[in-house]
């Protein structure tokens, strides 16, 4: 399933591009954080195949500081959730674990600090941490069985990484 490689894809093309929370994911961003809608619209495009609906996207940042994070909903086929989580992890193992090439996109991914969804469930989260280059951040994903995926990314850079990491943290528990 081609879009559930989406959840790495888009918070990694958001760390390549630079209001609050919208109707559609009922988020609260940290204080001082402003909507970035070029970064929700570069979430929303990348998100975008044949076989995937974008229900919504949004992004906020404080981009002084260098904190960002991005979320969005996606529906797709169905499968169940610890299936989904398995291949989105498959997707970000490195070449030479799957034995195929990874998308340019992934390159230089490294993830730890994996919860996955239990197995047999309808309803499941993946979480994880993410490094890729000079960003560090974190993703927390609903999923189900019907296909829906409901992921917030939140990352930052070297700039200001204690007060980042701190608000990502708060952010990133604010998915339901």
């Amino acid at each position: 399933m081609a879009q559930l490689r989406l959840i790495a894809v888009l918070a990694l093309a958001a760390c390549r591009q630079s209001a609050e929370a919208g109707p559609g994911s009922g988020i609260t961003p940290p204080t001082g954080w402003r909507a970035l809608p070029d970064l929700a619209t570069a979430v929303t495009n990348a998100a975008k195949t044949e076989h995937v609906t974008v229900d919504g996207s949004e992004a906020w940042g404080e981009p002084a500081m260098g904190c960002y994070g991005a979320w969005f909903s996606m529906r797709g086929g169905s499968a169940a959730p610890d299936v989904m989580a398995q291949q989105v992890l498959d997707d970000l193992a490195p070449e030479t674990e799957r034995g195929r090439g990874i998308a340019p996109a992934l390159a230089g991914i490294a993830i730890r600090d994996v919860v996955k969804p239990a197995a047999g469930a309808d309803r499941g989260t993946l979480s994880l941490a993410f490094t890729r280059d000079k960003y560090r951040g974190r993703l927390r994903a609903q999923l189900d069985s019907t296909g829906r995926i409901a992921a917030l990314a939140c990352f930052w850079n070297e700039r200001e990484p204690i007060a980042c990491e701190s608000a990502c943290t708060g952010l990133v528990g604010r998915l339901p």
